[in-house]
């Protein structure tokens, strides 16, 4: 069922509260003022028909003219829509021509007209001379002898009101006519601006369905268009997080049932009997190992959830950077030199001391040397370099591997993203870097990055220095 409560309603109500406004407005200004023209034009033709009367009165009686002659000529001077009534001095009727209808039934006031014929000079309008009624009555005197007969010239009009009459209805019909063209298009374009937003629900709950490829026409370079633009660039982010997911969750399921077979499989072995006791701690090794590696993956979606909720909250505090930086080398240096490479901490000499929050710089700089690590061919040296950048300490992990595509770098800080490269080389769960930027954005700064193929890549970013207390609340941790 259609609601009566949508856009095109509430566009036509808006408009016509705005058209009838606008027309009750100039409807009222143009009464006031064609009201007033029309009366000063009438006033101006009702004294110059009292003047033409006044003189064929006088030329008639002057000239003997017969009554019909007279009445003949005052029919022709009068016009269709003015009687002309001829009175005596008693104020009787002498002579009437004319439309018989125009004036209606009159009764004269005998006192006004008294006044009238003394002064000669006045129009007479009873009851009508503000122009309201729908009869206008001019009187004036005929001028001549004062023995004739004809004294008195009374002009009943009703060519006012019926002009007035002829304004209205011109008036009426340009504004009936405004309604129904103006409501016509009002209803084209509305309707037109309707359907796209009736597609657009539509693509939004098949985008909520899990439908990623839907695409909306944007031709239109207007609101509408910019939200058309938005949900297809919304469907297009939508679609490829989703792939990324479908991708990480292959991924993490492989890499969670590859550790814990391996892990399985040597407990079993050593369980049988069938390791030699010479080989235990070797494989006791890789079981720590592949038990390390889950332990990071787990960690790792971990805080994603927390990133997601909105609970994962820094503590600032004053340490010592390059003792910590050391610590963390220490911890993987036996991971890296298994595979030959070198890790090496250069820059200023002197101890950074910066206010952050240890443990989470700590995993941002872990992941940046794990994927150095991982991405540097065998025998390489991974640096990591800590130095003195005016009111700030600058810290970059720099590696000599594969390099990242310059196509990826800006998709490189997306959840569940690794490149094909990644993937050729050991697997990671494509969270790292974004967790890496989340933690820095906490602290108010970002990671950048720089690589070339083939060369290698640099990760930087800056913490604020801070003053070295007396008594630091956190120990170097070299050696860890």
């Amino acid at each position: 069922m259609r609601r009566y409560s949508g856009i095109t309603v509430k566009l036509l109500l808006a408009f016509f509260a705005v058209l009838l406004i606008s027309f009750a407005i100039t409807m009222f200004v143009s009464d006031r003022f064609v009201r007033s023209q029309l009366r000063d034009r009438n006033d101006q033709m009702e004294a110059r028909q009292l003047d033409v009367t006044a003189a064929l009165v006088r030329s008639a009686y002057r000239e003997q003219w017969s009554r019909a002659q007279l009445t003949s000529a005052l029919q022709m001077s009068g016009g269709p829509n003015r009687t002309i009534v001829i009175l005596n001095s008693a104020g009787e009727v002498v002579l009437q021509s004319g439309n018989p209808g125009a004036g209606g039934s009159v009764e004269l006031d005998p006192q006004a007209l008294k006044e009238t014929l003394a002064a000669r000079d006045k129009h007479w309008r009873p009851g009508d001379a503000s122009g309201e009624g729908k009869i206008r009555i001019a009187a004036g005197p005929v001028g001549g002898d004062v023995t004739w007969n004809a004294q008195t010239i009374l002009v009943v009009s009703q060519a006012f009101q019926q002009d007035f009459n002829v304004f209205s209805g011109l008036f009426r019909n340009i504004m009936i006519t405004m309604l129904v063209v103006s409501t016509i298009m009002v209803l084209i374009v509305s309707r037109s601006m309707t359907a796209r937003l009736r597609r657009m629900t539509q693509a939004a709950r098949d985008i909520a369905k899990g439908k990623f490829d839907i695409r909306l026409p944007d031709r239109h370079r207007d609101e509408i268009g910019e939200l058309a633009s938005s949900l297809n660039h919304m469907s297009a982010e939508l679609g490829s997080l989703d792939r990324m997911r479908r991708e990480f969750l292959a991924n993490v399921s492989h890499d969670l049932r590859s550790p814990l077979t391996s892990i399985g499989g040597f407990v079993e072995a050593m369980l049988d009997g069938a390791v030699p006791q010479e080989k235990e701690m070797h494989y006791l090794g890789l079981v720590r190992e592949q038990t390390q590696r889950m332990n990071r993956l787990v960690n790792d979606l971990l805080d994603v959830a927390r990133m997601e909720a909105g609970q994962l909250e820094i503590s600032p505090v004053p340490y010592n950077l390059s003792s910590w930086i050391r610590g963390l080398l220490a911890r993987m240096s036996p991971d890296a030199e298994r595979r030959g490479i070198k890790l090496e901490l250069i820059g200023d000499a002197e101890d950074l001391w910066v206010t952050a929050d240890p443990d989470r710089i700590d995993q941002v700089l872990a992941n940046l040397v794990l994927n150095a690590i991982q991405f540097s061919p065998n025998g390489r040296t991974v640096q990591v370099e800590a130095v003195r950048d005016g009111e700030r300490a600058r810290i970059s992990v720099r590696d000599r591997g594969v390099g990242i595509p310059g196509g990826e770098l800006d998709k490189i800080w997306q959840r569940f993203y690794k490149s094909d490269k990644a993937r050729s080389a050991r697997t990671g769960s494509g969270l790292g870097l974004a967790i890496v930027q989340f933690v820095l954005e906490k602290h108010g700064t970002a990671a950048s990055v720089d690589s070339a193929e083939g060369v290698g890549t640099v990760f930087t970013f800056s913490l604020p220095l801070a003053e070295q207390p007396s008594h630091p609340p956190y120990s170097a941790r070299d050696g860890i």
